[in-house]
């Protein structure tokens, strides 16, 4: 029995590493999710091992062993790269505070508190994607954030909305493939005396096809053909180790904080993945990046960022 148990685990452990290697040798789509979670798939494999060493020793399960092991380092060697290279900030130094927060298509019965959370948020821009609950609540935002995108203005649908205190202008709404439309917004503001583009998107998941990746590369697209620095937030719904995401990252320039908070599934905690993001493209940093609380009903946990210029 401790023979079949620990073979068993060696061919179960064996397909899932297989699978997570094929992003070495090409972006398969049908493994989207698996590239996702290489860390926490990859971890899982280690331990399952460890466990076949304890019921049989072999050099097959050793050799597996040590590939999930080259796996958990590879990706966090990955988490830290193209992350930004941010230097010390002074504390008087001005920062844009920005809220990122997918807060569920069908989260109406938590629609005041998050109103309330925005409003309290002391935000300069706030990205929301699946904006819908808050629709009865534009009139109580316009009075705080007198500048807005989404939810019937530049869009037929209230799915993205971008809510500022700055004003937004050079405004594009654009649909990345047709999935789901006007799922992408870019504005400029003048931050400190300096102009920058925010933008907010929302991708399709990784295992629709191909059509994340059509949707990166238009968005990157996009976001080459802008001069000024850029902020971009949304649930891009992959973590930064996906193939996708390394490619979009070094297509655009844009630059990560080296440890991004988990963000999904909410009942996973601190275990679960970053696939919400906030990027900078330099001189920007993210001084700041912090999970909200509270999902508040949602299946994502929000992010409050403070980014500032880098010092010269």
């Amino acid at each position: 029995m401790r023979n079949f148990l620990s073979v068993a685990i060696c061919v179960i452990v064996s397909l899932v590493l297989l699978a997570i290697a094929t992003r070495y040798v090409s972006s398969v789509w049908i493994f989207g999710t698996i590239h996702n979670l290489q860390l926490h798939l990859s971890i899982a494999s280690a331990a399952a091992l460890l466990l076949a060493l304890l019921l049989q020793r072999g050099l097959l399960t050793v050799g597996l062993l040590l590939a999930a092991l080259a796996l958990i380092l590879h990706a966090l060697w990955m988490a830290r790269d193209m992350s930004q290279v941010a230097p010390s900030v002074d504390a008087s130094q001005p920062t844009l505070r920005l809220m990122s927060f997918n807060i569920l298509m069908t989260n109406s019965g938590n629609a005041e508190a998050i109103r309330d959370l925005i409003l309290s948020s002391d935000a300069d821009v706030v990205n929301i994607m699946e904006a819908e609950p808050l629709m009865p609540h534009l009139e109580a935002f316009s009075a705080v954030y007198p500048h807005r995108m989404g939810c019937g203005e530049m869009t037929d649908h209230c799915d993205l909305m971008i809510l500022s205190k700055l004003p937004l202008t050079h405004r594009t709404v654009v649909s990345l493939s047709h999935i789901f439309e006007e799922r992408m917004m870019v504005a400029r503001v003048t931050f400190n005396g300096a102009p920058l583009h925010v933008a907010a998107i929302h991708t399709t998941k990784p295992y629709f096809d191909n059509f994340q990746f059509y949707e990166l590369r238009n968005a990157a697209e996009l976001l080459n053909g802008l001069n000024d620095p850029i902020i971009l937030s949304g649930d891009f719904n992959a973590s930064s180790l996906a193939p996708n995401m390394r490619w979009f990252l070094r297509a655009t320039g844009l630059r990560k904080t080296p440890n991004e908070p988990a963000t999904w599934p909410v009942r996973a905690g601190w275990a679960g993945v970053a696939i919400d993001h906030v990027f900078v493209r330099p001189p920007l940093i993210v001084s700041r990046l912090e999970r909200l609380p509270d999902a508040l009903g949602s299946n994502h946990y929000g992010l409050l960022a403070e980014i500032a210029f880098a010092p010269p």
